[in-house]
């Protein structure tokens, strides 16, 4: 059992967005990259297990100016492939910071032309990585995200998926980023959304994987505007199938990204109609660790939680 640990404000009961999952390595590798500390963000990234470092490259890759200073170290250890891992996974971030948030339509010319400047940057770094360290997962990582954000063949965007799961075949981030690949707006379509989460999660029972069935259900559900879709019956079954594989398996152990799988599970269970099973979900969250996604804020979280908590017995 992973040691979660509930943390308060003052002492008092309070419901926060959980940041960096509580987790000190984070927060700590978070301040070193703000402060230009490369001796301590180095020492904690290189004793991180698999998992952690996952989450660490991706916390890394949100630090504003890392790019303006991860060259420096990169010089100086020619060696090592960790600082040209997180210029490429920043400069990928950084691309979307240019971009911004909205549809194509509301990029403008400048912006588009920084875009694939940053693009270009951070795949000539990923490049540089996996050449010199094939069985580096996160490069793989952000090369599937790369291969959507440039619009490559879809061939190339399944030989990174695929190289990536040579390396590690249950690997949540870069099963989210091929999922994300898959989507109608991003030149995909429903039915490979949808067949790619069941494969997938046919494929690594007992894992985080078979959120994907959740998170394709979400994608749907926003992009439809149907309020009742998760309330289908062959949806929410599949839903709480989903679940059974994934955080309620015998072989699942918990760990350090299982939050982020009970907040996912828990949206979906409760429009859904499972109260009783996401009440179980909301039991584990607690006040401690609430997501800003799918929820998207404190609010709708306690709103959906009363409503499970009052509908368990039903």
């Amino acid at each position: 059992m992973w040691p979660f640990k509930k943390r308060r404000a003052d002492g008092a009961d309070s419901v926060e967005i959980s940041e960096f999952l509580h987790d000190e390595g984070a927060e700590n590798l978070h301040a070193a990259l703000e402060k230009r500390d490369w001796e301590t963000a180095r020492e904690i990234l290189s004793a991180a297990d698999r998992e952690h470092f996952m989450y660490y490259v991706e916390v890394a890759s949100d630090v504003k100016g890392l790019e303006e200073w991860i060259t420096e170290p990169i010089r100086a250890e020619p060696g090592s492939t960790l600082p040209l891992l997180l210029r490429g996974a920043r400069a990928v971030s950084w691309a979307w910071e240019a971009r911004g948030s909205g549809t194509a339509d509301t990029v403008g010319q400048d912006a588009w032309k920084v875009w694939f400047q940053r693009l270009k940057l951070a795949e000539n770094c990923l490049d540089e990585v996996v050449d010199r360290d094939p069985g580096n997962a996160e490069a793989w990582h952000y090369l599937i995200t790369l291969a959507r954000a440039r619009q490559l063949p879809i061939d190339e965007h399944w030989r990174r998926f695929n190289k990536l799961i040579e390396i590690d075949p249950s690997h949540l981030f870069g099963h989210e980023q091929m999922l994300n690949n898959l989507m109608p707006k991003w030149s995909g379509s429903n039915e490979a959304m949808f067949d790619f989460a069941r494969t997938r999660a046919a494929a690594c029972p007992g894992t985080h994987v078979p959120v994907l069935i959740a998170k394709a259900h979400i994608e749907y559900h926003w992009k439809n505007g149907r309020e009742e879709y998760l309330e289908r019956d062959e949806v929410a079954d599949e839903i709480n199938a989903a679940a059974y594989e994934s955080v309620w398996h015998d072989d699942y152990e918990t760990s350090l990204l299982t939050p982020v799988l009970w907040n996912d599970f828990a949206y979906t269970l409760t429009y859904g109609r499972y109260f009783k099973q996401a009440w179980h979900l909301y039991e584990s969250i607690e006040d401690d660790w609430v997501r800003q996604w799918p929820w998207g804020g404190v609010k709708w979280f306690l709103k959906a939680r009363e409503h499970a908590r009052e509908n368990q017995d039903y």
